[in-house]
């Protein structure tokens, strides 16, 4: 009896815990840097390579992760720049298009950090990195948990120096982390407006 009572209340501890909301961002921002010749701003395919490897893990939370994540959080940091309406943040589908026609592919440049290159090729002042090193869904039959962790660094294409950089690490339960990221690069691109003012 005694044992089952340790065990239910160790199990109600490992359940509050779960629930539990961990938020952490930070943001750095290089004031040495002219920010009025930035005009144009390109957000790359941010790099998931950590976690192409992994998919379905675990057997009774099962953690799944995804494999658009790249994609995915590029596409929600150009739509929360192109609300700021500061610069011009070229679409996604134009830098494609553009990165295409200049003979090259995307995942190779962003890979080597090629951003002398992609400026040249976009005709862009500025280029938007990011490196995702956690983008997955834990679950369980009544516990879900979402989780998020990547940095993004915008750099002078002409220069190489980092204008500004941020770094998110999220997890929330019963939220899936396309929500938990949508939320998180809102909460960051605003803060970095409150940073640049």
């Amino acid at each position: 009896m005694n044992r089952r009572i340790k065990l239910l209340i160790l199990s109600v501890c490992l359940l509050c815990y779960g629930c539990k909301t961990v938020s952490k961002s930070t943001i750095n921002v290089n004031l040495d840097v002219p920010y009025r010749d930035i005009k144009i701003m390109a957000v790359m395919r941010f790099d998931d390579e950590l976690i192409q490897r992994e998919a379905v893990s675990g057997n009774v939370i099962k953690t799944i992760s995804n494999p658009n994540a790249g994609q995915i959080l590029a596409d929600m940091m150009t739509v929360e720049l192109l609300k700021w309406r500061k610069y011009h943040v070229l679409a996604r589908s134009e830098i494609k298009r553009e990165i295409k026609s200049g003979g090259e592919k995307e995942e190779p440049l962003v890979k080597r950090k090629d951003y002398a290159t992609i400026g040249k090729i976009l005709k862009a002042d500025t280029v938007v990195f990011g490196k995702v090193s956690n983008f997955e869904l834990s679950d369980m039959t009544v516990y879900a948990r979402g989780n998020v962790s990547f940095t993004v660094e915008c750099i002078d294409t002409r220069n190489g120096k980092i204008l500004w950089s941020m770094e998110i690490n999220e997890s929330a339960p019963y939220k899936d982390e396309v929500e938990l990221a949508g939320k998180a690069i809102k909460d960051v691109v605003e803060k970095l407006k409150k940073e640049m003012e």
